[in-house]
């Protein structure tokens, strides 16, 4: 083989190995990314599944900071803030958009994700049955792959804006 067909093929078997690197990283983070649009769905799902199945998507450690409650719900009070959602009716709580994602170094044990995912939320206002408030921002959640690369929310921080609208229910609801 001359030193033209030894060049040619290198550079062939150099395209061939970078092309499936590159593969396989696209696969690797699409996984992830299903698996973490998976975790920020159920963190949506508030108001639909039973508050013990809701909790399972965070970390044991995992603390929820709110303009509500800026000192943070830490993993121990989740259960009564879900409970306590989940009794005011009617409320809605969803993903308005698609997430953000950013890879980022790593805790000791585990790959670590940022998300920042925009959503909406609305409820009658107790106090007041002729007016409904509006909440939109986003989600900062931060989610980490554990020993199992389950991933779970370690971290939410909620950003919103607050809008209050005077409205009228229609007789037949």
């Amino acid at each position: 083989m001359n030193q033209l067909s030894l060049l040619v093929s290198l550079i062939i078997a150099s395209v061939f190995i970078v092309n499936v690197i590159n593969a396989t990283d696209t696969l690797h983070t699409g996984n992830i990314t299903a698996l973490i649009e998976g975790g920020i769905k159920h963190l949506f799902s508030l108001w639909i599944v039973p508050c013990s199945e809701w909790l399972n998507v965070f970390t044991n450690n995992a603390v929820w900071y709110h303009p509500k409650f800026p000192a943070g719900l830490q993993y121990s009070q989740l259960m009564n803030f879900c409970e306590l959602n989940q009794a005011t009716k009617p409320a809605l709580f969803r993903q308005d958009g698609d997430i953000r994602l950013t890879v980022s170094g790593n805790t000791s044990t585990s790959a670590l994700y940022h998300v920042m995912v925009p959503y909406v939320y609305g409820q009658i206002e107790n106090g007041n049955n002729n007016s409904l408030f509006i909440n939109s921002g986003y989600e900062y959640v931060e989610l980490v792959a554990d020993q199992n690369n389950v991933i779970r929310i370690n971290t939410v921080v909620e950003f919103f804006n607050r809008a209050s609208l005077p409205f009228t229910w229609p007789d037949n609801n």
